[in-house]
């Protein structure tokens, strides 16, 4: 009995300190919950490219003593391209602020010149990427050709920025250049460029067309298809909240009330739409270009070779980057060939392109002969309806791509294209005289 005393005490003390940790427990106890994140989606679809990736001139243009050389080769193009890169280019200043197409002809056709095509206006300001430039304080300008002039015996190598839209002309001259070196190198490669003869027209810019015809591949391609829903997971901010829903037999919705998402089966093609990013103001040129590749890059979208072709920041907001092959164009009626960004509130605010690639082995190769440029020219003149001397803006070879309606099959086609109202047209291989040129 004399030890009840002290038993009490040892429960008491025990019941004490199971109420302090019970008390503890509740206080700090923090229940699991569900949060609702969505889940961590690979959004990767291809690759990334660089500025210099999808920003590149479609010609290149050397003119010498009584003869002109050209060359459409990305191959070849480049290797001038990248000589380029190791000098440093002083700054940009205007220099004709209304330059006629007699005075940019001029500029082109003169001997010890050589110059770059470019589809599309392209800001000085983003060239400061391709290119290495002292000075970053770059005007507010594009171009269109760029005029590479060593033929000033005492001076260096001059740079020309052409717009022949805005009929604008920026100049810089080159520090850190070896002026001989480059000079043999260009000369040495002109020996294996074509001759190009230059057509004038009164009042208009030259056409500058091939003289010999060229040997070409016909390619047949297994369609191969890029899964729409990995685009659905890399376009939506939470996918597993997206619906999806068939309309028609052609077409399928995915939409998170928010953007939708339309895919057309039929032209292997999809159409990304974000309502509440829509705007009417316009963006500097510059900002597109690094916007839209950037908004590219961000789901590794470069899925095939696709380069920047047509911009439109003041009233669209709007910016094309044109499907290639093996350097040349791809144009198609039967499906897109085309990347075309909308911009609007520092978003995307619609977003179409092509959910196929080529990057699949070519199947039935067919070798075929192009025409030259200048027998397409001749014969686009003996076309009664069609002026050529004054509405074609320019001529190009590139690939009509088709479609197989009963078999999954794409083919590509070498072929002809003149510009026109903004919009390129295909010379038919019937006018061209399909036995003669070895074209269907």
């Amino acid at each position: 009995m004399k030890y009840i005393e002290q038993v009490k005490s040892v429960i008491l003390l025990l019941l004490i300190l199971l109420s302090l940790s019970l008390t503890f427990t509740i206080w700090t106890y923090s229940p699991s919950y569900d949060t609702n994140e969505p889940p961590i989606v690979d959004i990767s679809i291809a690759e990334k490219k660089k500025i210099e990736d999808v920003i590149k001139p479609y010609r290149l243009i050397l003119s010498q003593e009584h003869t002109i050389n050209g060359t459409i080769k990305t191959v070849n193009i480049e290797r001038v391209l990248n000589s380029m890169k190791s000098w440093e280019i002083q700054t940009v200043e205007l220099h004709n602020n209304k330059v006629s197409p007699k005075q940019i002809n001029e500029m082109i056709n003169t001997p010890n010149r050589a110059t770059f095509f470019y589809q599309a206006e392209v800001p000085i300001e983003i060239f400061g990427s391709i290119l290495t430039f002292a000075d970053h304080n770059f005007p507010d300008a594009s171009f269109n050709r760029l005029v590479v002039d060593w033929s000033d015996s005492s001076n260096g190598i001059n740079l020309y920025f052409l717009n022949t839209v805005k009929q604008k002309v920026y100049t810089t001259s080159v520090e850190k250049v070896d002026k001989e070196g480059f000079t043999e190198r260009i000369i040495q490669q002109s020996a294996n460029m074509p001759v190009y003869n230059e057509i004038e027209r009164p009042g208009r810019l030259s056409l500058y067309v091939s003289t010999i015809p060229e040997d070409t591949v016909k390619y047949t391609y297994y369609l191969e298809e890029i899964a729409p829903e990995r685009f659905k997971n890399a376009l939506f901010s939470n996918p597993s909240l997206v619906r999806s829903n068939p309309v028609g037999t052609s077409q399928q919705e995915y939409t998170d009330d928010t953007a939708l998402m339309k895919v057309d089966f039929l032209y292997k093609r999809l159409n990304f739409v974000n309502p509440a990013s829509e705007s009417e103001s316009a963006i500097d040129p510059a900002d597109l270009i690094l916007n839209s590749v950037n908004f590219v890059n961000e789901h590794n979208g470069w899925t095939d070779d696709y380069r920047y072709s047509k911009i439109n920041a003041t009233t669209a907001q709007q910016i094309h980057y044109q499907l290639h092959f093996l350097g040349l164009p791809v144009f198609s009626n039967d499906t897109e060939t085309e990347i075309i960004q909308n911009w609007g509130v520092n978003q995307v605010y619609r977003y179409t392109r092509p959910y196929y690639t080529l990057n699949a082995l070519p199947i039935k190769p067919r070798d075929v002969q192009l025409p030259s440029g200048q027998a397409t020219y001749d014969l686009l003149t003996s076309i009664p309806e069609l002026n050529v001397l004054s509405s074609v803006d320019e001529m190009v070879p590139g690939y009509y791509l088709s479609r197989d309606d009963n078999q999954p099959l794409l083919t590509l086609e070498p072929s002809w294209y003149y510009l026109i109202n903004g919009s390129w047209v295909r010379v038919s291989p019937d006018l061209l005289g399909g036995g003669k040129f070895g074209l269907e």
